[in-house]
């Protein structure tokens, strides 16, 4: 009897430890991408930055009802145009921010509405003057691992706002072919063409 409860007490030590190294690898690969774009953008590394963005699921985002009205063809062009602009766009700016980066305290990665989320602090000491960005990192899990979708920022989502001032109006004005217009317009701008 005495045997009996060792090896159910030990039994259950070991499911408790096991759930324990779980929950503590859930923070870590969350944790993992916002990581590794902050300090890829930041040394200029804009490739591997890119790599932890979920492009193709922005666009799904982007586009919501109107998804279908794109061909597969024209989602993929959107999905290289959007990685262009971000890359020529967006990461410079951060680049710039992240060269004075002091800290970044992480909160525990959360799940709302059904993606998960990992909040971040960003400590930046620039001047003399300490500045927190607080940034609320919108996650897409596939194949076990983390990608980037969106971030909030002072309580804004990046997409839905793009999807509110961009991407609905040209969809009303013009369809799809609006969109693909302003697309191209905005690629052939930054390549230089």
């Amino acid at each position: 009897m005495h045997s009996h409860r060792l090896a159910l007490a030990t039994l259950t030590l070991a499911f408790t430890f096991a759930a324990g190294a779980a929950s503590a690898a859930a923070p870590a690969a969350a944790q993992k991408p916002i990581k590794t774009v902050v300090n890829s953008v930041r040394y200029g590394k804009y490739d591997l930055a890119a790599k932890q963005l979920a492009f193709p699921e922005m666009v799904t985002r982007l586009l919501g009802d109107h998804l279908g009205k794109f061909t597969p063809e024209e989602q993929k062009e959107l999905s290289a145009g959007l990685e262009t602009i971000i890359r020529a766009k967006s990461f410079p700016k951060g680049k710039e921010m992240f060269e004075h980066l002091d800290n970044i305290i992480y909160s525990e990665p959360r799940d709302e509405s059904g993606d998960p989320r990992c909040k971040t602090t960003i400590v930046v000491l620039r001047n003399y003057k300490k500045a927190e960005i607080v940034i609320d990192w919108v996650l897409t899990q596939k194949a076990g691992a983390y990608t980037i979708l969106d971030i909030v920022m002072m309580g804004e989502s990046t997409l839905i706002g793009i999807r509110e001032d961009q991407v609905e109006p040209l969809l009303k004005e013009g369809g799809a072919a609006a969109v693909m217009k302003a697309m191209r317009t905005k690629v052939a701008e930054i390549s230089g063409k």
